[in-house]
């Protein structure tokens, strides 16, 4: 997967076909550690400024819960 800010495809050749005004797409982030981003199902570490919680008793995309 490529990843970029929406103002920049216009200068990739994999959004030729795309119109992006009309195309769907997933917001993603600078990096886990900095990104507010609560819900994402691609998450791979806890951000910085906000402390976690293991609920042992559920079960969620990714196995903490953060705030």
């Amino acid at each position: 997967a490529l990843g970029c800010e929406i103002s920049h495809a216009d200068r990739l050749i994999y959004a030729d076909d795309l119109d992006p005004a009309r195309a769907p797409f997933d917001p993603i982030g600078i990096s886990c550690r900095i990104c507010e981003r609560r819900n994402c199902p691609q998450r791979a570490v806890p951000p910085l400024a906000a402390g976690i919680s293991v609920p042992l008793d559920r079960r969620s995309i990714v196995p903490y819960e953060i705030g």
